[in-house]
């Protein structure tokens, strides 16, 4: 008898110890975490007649993403992180039309003299920039191990660095005379891209909860520039001009095509 009262024992605790650990495995939890890595494809709109884009413009990011739920509704939430964003810009300028003043690396602005003047042909940006997303998270109830949501929100963009690579040709004389060209390579010019890139977009992915706790996320996404990519609001900013000694800066906006995958915890 004593054998039989042990083993309900026994068998008590055992389903008990199991329905614990399957509530707090089908707990609902109002945060996750983890890192993240995109590939943004740039679909520059030049806004002037002095340049014209050029392919492969294209983001490369990493960081760290969040997702976070409302507890009084469990399929909402907010999405945000921090990512490090790789940014390639690449431009053709119009022929023959559009020159600045250096010397060394460091690009001249209106007004500074002396130097020498540089025809530029084609444009190469390498930025990095801090972008922190903040968009709506709406989730589906999970179907068997997936869950799947979309996204609608601002993505913001904060520059941290720049650098220029030029390629054209010295000017020693009028008119023109086009020798040898030239790689004008690491130049400096504070202001060449605004500092500040935002975006409004929607996304759509889905979350398969492979392990444990562990989450694969893959989502695309498309976002609509909000900001330009350069703007110089003081005239005396202004770095290129054209062959009449007329300055400009350059118009372009950005939208983006991303896509992302995170591993949430």
């Amino acid at each position: 008898m004593k054998k039989v009262y042990s083993f309900c024992l026994a068998l008590i605790l055992a389903v008990s110890t199991t329905l614990t650990v399957s509530a707090q495995a089908t707990e609902k939890r109002t945060m996750q975490a983890g890192m993240t890595g995109n590939f943004g494809i740039n679909m520059v709109n030049v806004l002037d007649n002095h340049m014209e884009k050029e392919s492969f413009n294209h983001d490369l990011s990493i960081g760290m993403a969040i997702h976070t739920s409302f507890k009084s509704a469990p399929n909402l939430g907010l999405a945000t992180g921090f990512e490090f964003d790789f940014t390639k810009l690449n431009y053709a300028f119009s022929s023959d039309s559009v020159f600045y003043r250096y010397d060394d690396t460091q690009i001249f602005n209106k007004g500074q003299v002396g130097g020498t003047e540089f025809l530029l042909r084609d444009r190469k940006m390498s930025n990095v920039s801090v972008s922190i997303p903040l968009m709506m998270l709406f989730r589906t109830e999970a179907v068997g191990d997936w869950k799947f949501f979309g996204k609608f929100g601002l993505r913001n963009s904060f520059l941290i660095s720049q650098k220029i690579t030029d390629n054209g040709f010295d000017v020693t004389q009028v008119p023109v005379q086009l020798t040898t060209a030239k790689e004008n390579t690491n130049m400096k010019s504070f202001g060449e891209n605004f500092f500040y890139r935002g975006s409004v977009g929607f996304s759509a992915g889905a979350e398969w909860n492979f392990i444990g706790s562990t989450s694969l996320v893959p989502e695309l996404g498309f976002y609509y520039g909000l900001t330009p990519l350069h703007f110089r609001a003081i005239g005396d900013n202004f770095t290129l001009y054209e062959a009449d000694g007329t300055y400009f800066y350059p118009r372009a906006k950005q939208n983006q095509l991303i896509l992302k995958v995170s591993i949430l915890f």
